[in-house]
Formats: structure tokens, sequence, C-alpha cells
């Protein structure tokens, strides 16, 4: 799992590479107590950074410098106080010197790397940390400033650090296998025929793929793991688990997330937001104990649940190197399954989305190069089609949909050929009584009901923001409108799918659950009862 936090400062960065990711308490697991670490990136390739993070490389990047020469690449502000516009004190933001991109491996891969000792474990989480890195660096932007959109660099420079250990509870600091990585706040855009100019980054995309790139990590992950013999099965949250161990033996080994959802039930708070907040309010000091006191708590527990571990590694090693079975037909089915459930509620979708989801669904059956590649073949067969975009992510319809839009807007258009002779939707004697029982309607809403009512037209939009009152507008209570506005006739509600499909939005009104694949059936059938009075509402929340 990837995790990405708020922004470090130069001061923080080089704290934490001092004190955290650097520092040798870190890494009771490993041999010479000196955890892995490495760059990565194409900054750092071009700059020929390689093999272990050294501290003075890391601390002049931590300052926005070259990290050979010492430019200064990126405007360094140092942090200050001084009296605000009401004469009260305002603290500016430091320098932002990068994030710590954390990738967390499952617990059960933790024990069998740490426990067990099976160092190919260890390096197949560094293989996918690398593979995930890489994907997540395509979508690099960099800051221009002012009114002008960020612009796609695809280039960054991040320093990773192994670690072993969770935070200790209670002084015990349980096996967890994780890399940090501090993605730098510089990258490098194309200016002209000027050549180059280093900016600072802008982070927005890379949280918007922060899920994809899990959702790669967990890939390439389970991949190795079946590669090297292990048997998996998937986490309670899509996570490939090395199967072999008890529920009790990783509880017992998961003291932090324990004291973490205790922390919870007594605040009487849950949710993601919350946890992180419960994280470090819970966080003990990470005490400098001995490797040997460390060593000897994990032994007592392993034995203690009967060596799992030990006997996890010793099935591994007796089966036959695994054979994917047929991966290019399995990354077929990710992909139209993909596709035929990411594009339930919406058009258009970003490329990260409909990859994620094929990758979550093909996980340990085939590999990522094969989904990319399958999808890139669908797109030259023109299953898939890219349309306009905003930011760094390419975003992608479906000709099926493509056929679908234009079905609906054919037959609006054909329904919407009338003129002055069609009757309006009501009578003006039901329009106003019907706005006379409304007084809640401020000017807006009450000029949309005025819109609609005196329409000549089969269909008309109702648009607007979020809490607007379009509910009030189009059905909050539709059976006034279908008992007296049509004279008898009848209201009949579409909505998006669900608990409103349940009519838990309409209450008694027969509600009808729609997806944009039922859309344009259910519109002909409706059109075709023409001798039927019906007034149709499809409500497209969420789209």
């Amino acid at each position: 799992m990837l995790t990405i936090s708020k922004p470090l400062s130069a001061s923080q960065a080089r704290t934490y590479h001092a004190r955290e990711f650097a520092a040798q308490e870190q890494n009771y697991w490993s041999r010479d107590q000196q955890g892995h670490s490495e760059w990565q990136g194409r900054l750092a390739e071009e700059w020929g950074l390689q093999g272990g993070v050294g501290s003075e490389h890391f601390a002049r990047l931590s300052e926005g410098q070259h990290p050979h020469t010492e430019e200064q690449f990126v405007r360094h502000q140092v942090s200050r106080t001084y009296k605000g516009k009401f004469g009260r004190e305002v603290t500016s933001a430091e320098h932002r010197a990068g994030w710590d991109a954390t990738f967390s491996a499952p617990k059960s891969v933790s024990l069998t790397a740490l426990v067990g000792g099976d160092d190919r474990v260890r390096e197949a989480h560094r293989e996918s940390v690398r593979a995930a890195l890489q994907e997540l660096e395509r979508y690099t932007q960099a800051r221009i400033g002012n009114v002008h959109a960020p612009e796609t660099t695809g280039k960054f420079i991040a320093a990773t650090f192994e670690h072993d250990t969770a935070r200790p509870v209670d002084g015990y600091a349980a096996p967890q296998l994780h890399t940090h990585a501090v993605i730098f706040n510089m990258t490098e855009r194309e200016n002209g025929l000027d050549g180059k100019q280093m900016r600072a980054l802008q982070p927005h995309e890379m949280f918007v793929s922060q899920r994809y790139a899990t959702a790669v990590y967990r890939s390439e992950l389970a991949l190795r793991l079946e590669k090297l013999g292990y048997e998996l099965e998937r986490g309670k949250h899509g996570q490939p688990e090395v199967k072999g161990y008890t529920k009790e033996y990783l509880e017992a080994s998961s003291p932090r997330r324990e004291q973490i959802k205790d922390h919870l039930r007594e605040q009487g708070i849950d949710g993601a937001a919350a946890a992180q907040i419960a994280a470090h309010h819970t966080r003990d000091r990470k005490e400098l104990l001995s490797p040997g006191e460390v060593l000897q708590r994990h032994r007592e527990l392993a034995s203690q649940y009967g060596h799992q571990a030990d006997r996890v590694i010793a099935q591994a090693r007796q089966h036959e190197q695994y054979q994917m079975p047929e991966p290019e037909i399995q990354a077929q089915r990710a992909v139209t399954w993909a596709r035929d459930h990411v594009f339930e509620r919406s058009a258009v979708l970003d490329r990260r989305a409909i990859l994620e989801i094929a990758l979550v669904r093909g996980m340990g059956e085939t590999t990522y190069a094969q989904v990319r590649q399958e999808f890139e073949r669908r797109i030259e067969t023109g299953e898939f089609r890219e349309v306009s975009h905003v930011g760094a992510g390419q975003q992608y319809t479906t000709a099926a949909m493509v056929r679908m839009e234009r079905e609906i807007v054919g037959r609006m258009q054909e329904g919407n050929r009338r003129d002055s002779s069609d009757p309006m939707l009501v009578s003006p004697q039901v329009r106003i009584a019907t706005e006379d029982r409304h007084p809640e309607l401020n000017a807006s809403q009450r000029q949309a009901v005025d819109e609609i009512f005196l329409s000549r037209e089969k269909v008309v939009g109702l648009d607007g923001h979020r809490r607007r009152g379009k509910d009030n507008n189009s059905g909050r209570d539709p059976r006034r409108r279908g008992g007296r506005g049509l004279q008898g006739g009848r209201f009949r509600a579409h909505v998006p799918c669900g608990a409103e499909a349940r009519g838990s939005r309409y209450g008694d009104i027969h509600t009808t659950e729609a997806s944009g694949a039922w859309t344009a059936a259910g519109y002909r059938r409706e059109t075709a009862l023409r001798t039927r009075r019906i007034l149709s509402g499809i409500d497209q929340a969420g789209a």
C-alpha cells in the first residue's frame, strides 16, 4: 500500500534523514543494520546519482539545490513570522523539500521476509517499489505559477530508504517491511529554444495517482511472490497475502495497528482520516532498543505460534517455479472486466482508473506490462477512445459509450422537434396552482419550474451544483406533480444505483435502477408509450 505525506519542510527532511530514514535502529533485521537505500527517477540518472543515498546529496536536494554544484534550482523560502492584516501573527510556510511516499508490504509478506529470513521476498518488495515509482513518475508535473496550468514533465528524483520495523508499542517493535521514498520538490521542463528549466513540483497528480501506484505495487509483488513458489490469497483490502499464517499470529504481530484501533474505539470515531490522526497521537518515540532484545521478542512470539514463517518458506521452496497460466488471456479478461465495470457510472475515465481496476482483477494471474499492452491494443482497435482532458492523466471513453450517447442525443432531438401547436407540459392553471403549493422554492428554483412546465419539448435538462435544490424542483415529492400536474398520470423516477435505486430518496414512488447502459433502452421504452401520460425523471447524480 502507498501512502503520501503532507509536504516536508527542508528542516523536517534533514531531521527525518538523520533520525528516521537512515538510522540504524530502524533495521533490526538487516545483517549490517544499515538499511537499503537508493536513488530513483530520471533526474537521478541525469545527475549520475546511483547506489546508496548520501547525506550531503540529500541535504542539498532538500534545499532545492543541484546535488553536485549546489546551484539553487527552486527558490528557497525561509519561514518567518509577521503581523497580518488584522494585527494577528502569521507564520509563512517554509520551503517544501518534498513528500514522503511510503510503500508498506502486507503483514504476511513482512513475516516471511523478516521472521522467516527469506531475502528473496525482500528483493521482490524492492523491485515492486521500483516499478510503482516508475509509474508514479509518469504523472509528475511542474508548477508554472500565476494562471498557467501545470505542465507534465514525467521526471522527478527520489531517495528510497527501506525499513523493517514498525514503531514500537510498549518497547516492542514489530516486523514491518516498508520503504520510504522521499520525492524532492523539483522537476525539469522543456523550455523551447532556451533548453531545460528546473521548476517546483505540482503534487496534485501525484496524489491522484496514489491508488493506481498501489495497484501496480501489489500486482508486481504478487507476481514475484508466486514465482518464488508462495501461495497467495486476497486480503481484506485487496492486498496479496501469503497463505499459511493464522489470524491470531498476524494480529499478535501487528500491535501498532491494534493500538490505533483501540484509540479510534475510545474516541468513537472511524475512517481513514481519523486513523491518520490517531496514528500521530498514539505514536511512541522510536526508542533505541538493542537488536538482541528485539530479535528475542520476535523469536518468542514466533515460537508461541508454531514457527509459521519457517513452515511457509519450506513449503514454497518445495514447489516448482510458478508458471503463470495464459497471462495474455488473463490480461484480456482483466481489461474487459474493468471496461464493463468502471463505465457504469461515468462516460469518461482517467487511464489510471481503468488500469487500476484491471490490475486488481488480474492480480497474480497476469503482469502489469501485459495489462498495459492489452489496453494499448484496444486503443488502436478503437474500443477505447481518448478524449480531451485536463491534467497529467489521459481520459478515455469507449466506442459503445459513444454510440449510446449519440443514440440518446438523436432520440432527444427527434422528440424535441415541436412547435407552438404542441401542448405545454401542463396547463397554466395547474402550473400556477403547483407553484403556489410550494412557497419554499427560491427565485431560481421557481424559474426552473416555470421553464419546465412551459416547455413543449419532450426532454428538458436540469443542471446545477450539489446541494442547490435540484431535488426540490425535480422530485423530492414527485407524487404531487404526478397526481395533479399530469392529471392522473404517473411519475417514474430512474436513479443511478444502490440505495437511491431502492427508493430512499423518493419514498414509495416507483423507482427503477439505471446505469449508463440502461438509459438509451429505457428512453426507448418510455417514448414508445406515446398514448400514456408518464413523466420520467432521470437522476444522473454522481456522473
